[in-house]
This record gives C-alpha cells, structure tokens and sequence, in this order.
C-alpha cells in the first residue's frame, strides 16, 4: 500500500503559475529545521525574491540532533554548522534579510502541554508583529516529526494574539515518506495546490546542496547520524511543490 502523499493523485492536484505568489505579499516561512525551509519552500522562496516580494525566515530548533553522537562536531558546533549553511542555502535562494534562529532544542519543541509553550508562543508572536507578514508558510500541522507538529501548534497560538488577518500557507515534508493516513488531508479539510517551479528548479537544487551536513557524510564520526537519501530528496526536486490551506482561506 503506497504510503504518505504518494496515496493522493498529484496529477489531479491544480498546479500555479509563479504569479499566483503574488497574493502572498510578504511572506514569513517558519522552519523547524535548518533545511526545512529550502526543501518544502525553496521554490517559492526564489520566486518571491525574485518577484521583490518581502521574505523572512524564521528556524525553530537548533537541529543539533542530527548526528547526536558526534564528538567532532558537539552540540554547538553543529548549531553553528547547520546555521551557516541556513544562511548560505538562503542567500542562494536571493533572501536578503538574515534568519532568525530561535534554537529550541532540537525534537524537544515544546507542544502546547509543555511549560515552556507559551514562552515559545509569546516569542512567535513578539517575532510575527516585528514582521508584519501578510503570509505565513508552516509546516503541515499532522507533519509526521514531533517539531513539525510543535512548530504549527506554537504558529497557530501565536496568530491567536496578532491583530489583523495573516494568511497560513501548510507545506509537506515528512509527509512524503512517513505518514499514515490519518495524517493526511482529511475530506473538505483542506485544498491542496501545486506551484511551478520550473524556472528555478536548478537554484533549489543548489540551495538544498548548501546542506553537505544533511545531503553527505560530512560529519563521518556519527555513521548512524541523519542524512537526506536520495530516495527522499526525490520528492523535493521535482518541478513543482505542493502546499495545503484551508478551503476558505484559498485566493482563486
């Protein structure tokens, strides 16, 4: 049985044009993981740079789990690896603002039954207002990574304090390979959508090499660290990217 988006039919899913990015304005992309956001987004990232639209991007973790058992890179030197390669994988992507790093500890996001939730909301918020966007792009909120969930669950709470309507925009990124079908879109939930990202397709691909950390066995002390197959990048070079919202909230 085809798991994860595979069970959807992606043919049948609308596919837009470029321009449709137009009726985001500007455009906050929240990131659980330094890679997360090139990898579900990064088309629509370039296209919105190029379209001089405003982007920011925002990582929640510190992603310091990776590779756990390394002693050539601890715990803070592959915070500050995977931060250099964020900023790296983002100035290829054109975004010219930096990054805000909100370094919660990695798989340890906290969910909204844990203490530190509304720390972790009021932050959201105080970073949203600074911002102003008119769109926020976030993880899908049944995402199959406990930080995936935890990101939209402190995005959702945060917004509850925003003055003002600010579209959300879902992307998939662990759907494609580990959800089960309850995490999926369920009947007249949610309308999913296809972007074309044809023309930038190479800078993506560029942009998702800026990661050797997550693409290579750079850090080789940790054999059973985490590391992107080519298998799973599959899904995220392919000439378009898919996003979800709900029905009401969708722009013809």
């Amino acid at each position: 049985m085809p798991s994860g988006l595979k069970m959807l039919n992606l043919p049948d899913i609308p596919l837009r044009s470029p321009e449709y990015l137009k009726t985001w304005g500007s455009t906050m992309i929240i990131a659980p993981h330094q890679d997360d956001e090139t990898l579900g987004c990064g088309g629509a990232i370039t296209l919105l740079c190029r379209q001089q639209q405003p982007v920011s991007v925002l990582f929640v973790s510190d992603g310091t789990m990776s590779h756990p058992r390394s002693r050539k890179y601890p715990a803070e030197a592959r915070r500050s690896l995977r931060e250099e390669e964020a900023r790296a994988a983002l100035q290829t992507l054109g975004v010219r603002q930096d990054a805000t790093f909100l370094r919660w500890p990695d798989t340890r996001v906290p969910m909204p039954d844990s203490e530190d939730f509304a720390a972790a909301v009021s932050g959201m918020r105080m970073h949203i207002q600074s911002q102003q966007p008119d769109t926020v792009l976030v993880p899908w909120r049944r995402d199959p990574h406990c930080d995936h969930r935890a990101a939209w669950q402190i995005v959702q709470a945060a917004l509850q304090e925003v003055p003002g309507k600010v579209r959300v925009v879902e992307y998939p990124v662990w759907v494609w390979e580990l959800a089960q079908p309850g995490d999926l879109p369920q009947p007249g939930e949610m309308q999913a959508w296809r972007l074309d990202i044809g023309k930038v397709l190479d800078v993506k691909r560029q942009a998702i090499a800026a990661y050797p950390s997550q693409t290579t066995r750079l850090i080789a002390d940790d054999p059973e660290g985490f590391m992107l197959t080519p298998e799973v990048l599959a899904h995220f070079t392919q000439p378009y990217e898919v996003y979800l919202e709900p029905n009401d909230d969708v722009i013809p």
